[in-house]
């Protein structure tokens, strides 16, 4: 959607965490270029798997993907030239599983994209589906034409 809006201004990112199932990363890289995005596809999986080796609690591993993703994504982004903004495909039950919203409540889990941005960026933040729930995204992706398979197949165009 971001690329209808903004075209050959757009680079997206597209980072393997070595967590991806068989064949996903090429596949996603695929899919995205299909669409005639500008895609750079980073395998990190060694950094995280790594990074992963040992860890049993699942808040820790979710606090380590966070972390290195946002290494590994700052890292590449400074290799685009002028830019000013990160955009996210956050969504509303992210930021309600890691954040009390109203009031005392626990974190449900954590999720790299909703407070785990460094404090100190040189990016400003969109996320354009940060209120909506998966289904009303979806419904977002209908109306701007995305192909078939991202709408009824095996792939979302968004989150979650």
């Amino acid at each position: 959607m971001l690329n209808k809006a903004i075209g050959k201004n757009l680079t997206c990112i597209f980072v393997d965490n070595g967590l991806l199932r068989k064949n996903e990363f090429d596949k996603v890289l695929e899919s995205y270029l299909g669409l005639g995005l500008n895609v750079v596809g980073v395998d990190a999986s060694d950094r995280f798997l790594d990074q992963l080796e040992g860890i049993s609690d699942p808040e820790t591993k979710r606090k380590i993907i966070g972390r290195v993703f946002i290494e590994v994504f700052d890292s590449e982004a400074k290799k685009v030239k002028e830019v000013r903004w990160l955009a996210q495909g956050t969504i509303y039950p992210d930021v309600i599983e890691s954040v009390s919203v109203n009031g005392p409540s626990a974190t449900i889990k954590s999720h790299h994209n909703v407070g785990g941005l460094p404090a100190q960026m040189n990016l400003k933040v969109v996320e354009p589906f940060v209120f909506c729930l998966k289904m009303r995204s979806e419904k977002s992706a209908s109306l701007w034409d995305f192909p078939i398979l991202f709408l009824k197949g095996t792939r979302s165009p968004v989150p979650g």
